[in-house]
């Protein structure tokens, strides 16, 4: 039976210099570095053939709309959640989706303020399967190469400086299959270096719902 752990992001948020000024970090809920907190962890359990889960029939593939827009007021960026795919068929990840689990995938669109510097990044999103229990990291990287094959560009670190739009695809894997997902967006809160200034963090959620 495959199982893993996470541990939920500490992102990197407004980091760099833009027109003179620079944020930093004031903290995260977690001592793991941006690095090893994007990552999960997978572990393959040792038990017998016998006490593993009973393998779940994969559902088709479906395409379902969001259309819902965040805006963050203080740093300008604005993040439209386009769409979202249901049941990705994913070879890679075969034994996850036979498992019961599922690969979700989110479009979304970018277009970054220009006041500050810094990123926006696909682990400033995460995913919840069961309500907002526990939220878990993206994980793009594991199917980039499905997601190019079929023809959806995956989504790359937006840096506010460049400004412009951007769009591309996120993918979770999904160890429980449910009905709806919620997937939370989450900018941590940043001082303005070399002044009092404080910027508060920024946090939405936005349902994905069944295929």
């Amino acid at each position: 039976m495959r199982t893993r752990t996470t541990v939920r992001t500490c992102r990197l948020a407004a980091a760099g210099l833009s027109v003179g000024l620079a944020l930093a970090l004031t903290g995260c809920g977690s001592e793991a570095t941006d690095s090893d907190a994007d990552a999960a962890v997978e572990v393959e359990s040792s038990a017998p053939a016998s006490e593993s889960a009973s393998a779940a029939p994969a559902g088709a593939e479906a395409e379902v709309k969001i259309g819902k827009t965040l805006k963050d007021p203080d740093m300008g960026d604005t993040i439209e959640v386009i769409s979202a795919v249901r049941d990705f068929q994913s070879t890679e990840e075969a034994e996850l989706i036979a498992e019961g689990g599922e690969i979700v995938l989110l479009q979304i669109k970018v277009k970054p303020g220009k006041e500050y510097g810094g990123l926006i990044q696909d682990g400033n999103f995460e995913i919840s399967w069961d309500n907002g229990a526990d939220f878990w990291s993206p994980d793009t990287d594991e199917v980039a190469t499905e997601l190019t094959a079929a023809k959806r560009t995956p989504f790359e670190d937006v840096s506010r400086r460049d400004g412009g739009e951007h769009t591309g695809w996120i993918a979770f894997e999904v160890d429980e299959k449910a009905d709806t997902y919620l997937v939370e967006y989450v900018r941590d809160g940043a001082k303005v270096i070399g002044s009092d200034k404080t910027i508060a963090e920024f946090k939405e959620q936005v349902e994905i719902p069944a295929g």
